[in-house]
């Protein structure tokens, strides 16, 4: 018997990573929506074929994206993930457990563990960070606010309690240095414009301070110096995403400045 619980990805060309995310939600939840922005490969046939709900949205950002998932959910219940988030199989035996006994009124959502995973062909990874994330929740009492161009895609709790939940969300965020890359150049320029937008002071300050702290940070205190060349690799390009969101936004503004002054 499913689950009354929808789950939603968001997706654009994932047909190497959707393969593994897609099989540990089909066949025990009623529901299993793919909102894609335009995937060129065959991302769209390996959701059908999976018995997933494929639904083309135009690009609007990560928040705008997954709330517009959300609301065609048909259950109230809804699990919120990446094509490149894969479900452990102790999260989902408790998943199946919570929802095997009535859940009270008053809980909003459930926490569960966020790990990055890393297997890459080739590039043996090492990798301890974790965080706790809401990514089950009740759309009644949790949901996420469609800003344009905002990265922000957390459900803020409007009413009641959140749970935790045993079990991993195991991101596996990379193909390759060169979609990093790719990837993080749109993040960069989509939080560029949200900061711009709303008027986000930056200073020159920051600017110069951005890059080698952020790369400290990734590079020692995420441990990605365990990884050799390939986590210093990692650590710069995540360093300079942070560095060029700014920039961006920095420019944006000064361009809208001499603008008005034309």
């Amino acid at each position: 018997m499913k689950l009354p619980l929808s789950v939603y990805f968001i997706t654009q060309d994932e047909e190497a990573r959707l393969p593994e995310s897609l099989p540990k939600v089909i066949g025990w939840v009623d529901e299993v929506i793919v909102v894609d922005s335009g995937s060129t490969d065959k991302t769209k046939e390996i959701a059908v074929e999976a018995g997933a709900r494929f639904v083309h949205r135009d690009w609007e950002g990560f928040a705008c994206q997954k709330a517009y998932a959300a609301s065609l959910c048909r259950h109230d219940w809804v699990l919120d993930l990446d094509a490149d988030e894969v479900l452990s199989d102790e999260l989902v035996a408790n998943i199946k457990d919570c929802f095997s006994r009535p859940i009270a009124g008053d809980v909003a959502g459930f926490r569960m563990r966020w790990v990055l995973s890393q297997p890459l062909p080739g590039h043996p990874f090492r990798h301890d960070k974790t965080k706790k994330i809401l990514r089950l929740y009740h759309r009644k009492r949790a949901a996420i606010e469609p800003e344009k161009d905002s990265n922000d895609d957390r459900p803020r709790v409007r009413a009641g309690r959140v749970l935790d939940l045993k079990g991993d969300v195991l991101h596996r965020t990379l193909i390759s240095l060169e979609q990093m890359e790719r990837k993080y150049c749109q993040l960069s320029t989509e939080q560029a414009r949200f900061m711009a937008a709303r008027g986000r002071r930056i200073s020159g300050a920051r600017l110069f301070v951005e890059f080698p702290l952020k790369f400290l940070k990734y590079y020692l205190l995420h441990r990605q110096i365990l990884n050799g060349w390939f986590g210093l690799s990692v650590s710069i390009t995540a360093a300079n995403r942070n560095f060029m969101r700014l920039a961006k936004a920095k420019e944006l503004q000064l361009l809208e400045r001499l603008e008005r002054k034309t």
